[in-house]
């Protein structure tokens, strides 16, 4: 080997070291950003409900995100932390969920609607933009309808479904049982995480916010088993509840942009036999009622703005289609 050939592998090894370093530096440095809290919490007080909410502060019109079922403010994080740059941002938990409490056992989307109201109200907000996840569109929806002149604009996202329809209760029927932990994922935290993150997020690599979520979303037992915020039988009248109410779009007069998924769900890249099952879903339900669904909002919203994210399923998007989904917002409440 010559001198000049050794001199070249010692640069090409000290070269790519100093890769592996600079990778593992900036790997480290996101985390730790992503750890630190960028938010303040809170509690409001209302008949019958303690209300929870997240605070990223940020200069410019309000801005609330509502979450989906099942899920907690948490999960704004990433999101949040970026919008924040142009928007007052405030995330709160559905009643219920997280560490929002209630004394009654109201689910309906009117007793929802008011929750919304109340911490408007409380926090003496006169107007601003909803960002409504999955059955968080029915919240937005009937929140504009009865109070137009405290609605700016609206935001559908992966919530233009109108889940009194049929495809989403043969939708449900097919993921009944995989859409619950059963009881050997409840034995640990560990066990949890495992089967939330395969079923709901199995293209995003696990990390701070995903723990945030998961950790406000359980609450973990003497013997280290755990139960679900909130529980199942919470779960099941929430989601009934938002299963009997029909959108009336055509009551709607605030701007709305609607953001859809080209997946409702994925499977794991070694799981081929559920991809199978969800393919199909795709094209024999899901596709077809997301295509009606669009058009319906397009005919029926009197001013909306419809895109399609590139990456992500139903839930993981908010990862995978982030810069999409922070300029489609920007663009549409800053014009």
């Amino acid at each position: 080997m010559t001198i000049l050939l050794r001199r070249h592998i010692i640069y090409l090894t000290i070269f790519l070291c100093v890769c592996v370093f600079s990778v593992s530096c900036q790997k480290t440095v996101r985390q730790e950003q992503l750890t630190e809290k960028t938010y303040t919490e809170h509690f409001i007080h209302g008949s019958n409900i303690k209300l929870h909410y997240l605070d990223w502060g940020g200069s410019g019109e309000p801005l609330i995100l509502i979450h989906g079922l099942g899920d907690s403010p948490f999960l704004f994080e990433e999101l949040a932390d970026t919008l924040k740059e142009h928007f007052s941002v405030i995330a709160y938990s559905k009643r219920a969920h997280c560490k929002s409490e209630t004394s009654d056992s109201s689910y309906d989307n009117s007793t929802l609607v008011s929750d919304l109201k109340l911490l408007l109200d409380s926090l003496q907000i006169p107007k601003a933009n909803l960002l409504g996840w999955s059955m968080g569109g029915n919240e937005i929806t009937e929140f504009a309808i009865q109070y137009p002149e405290r609605t700016n604009k609206l935001i559908y996202f992966e919530a233009g479904y109108d889940l009194s329809e049929e495809p989403f209760k043969v939708l449900l029927r097919t993921i009944s049982k995989s859409a619950f932990a059963d009881s050997s994922d409840l034995v640990s935290v560990d066990a949890y995480r495992k089967w939330y993150h395969g079923f709901w997020f199995p293209d995003v690599e696990w990390n701070s916010t995903l723990e945030s979520n998961l950790q406000a979303s359980i609450h973990i037992n003497p013997d280290s088993s755990i139960r679900t915020i909130p529980n199942d039988e919470v779960s099941r009248a929430t989601l009934q509840s938002a299963m009997s109410y029909h959108r009336n779009y055509d009551k709607v007069i605030a701007p709305a942009l609607a953001l859809y998924t080209n997946s409702f769900f994925l499977a794991a890249e070694n799981d081929s036999a559920t991809a199978v099952i969800y393919d199909n879903l795709e094209k024999e339900i899901i596709n077809p009622w997301r295509q009606n669904n669009m058009n319906r909002i397009k005919n029926e919203l009197k001013d909306v703005t419809i895109k399609v994210m590139s990456k992500g399923s139903h839930v993981s998007f908010i990862f995978e289609s982030k810069d999409e989904i922070v300029n489609a917002i920007n663009n549409f409440l800053l014009e």
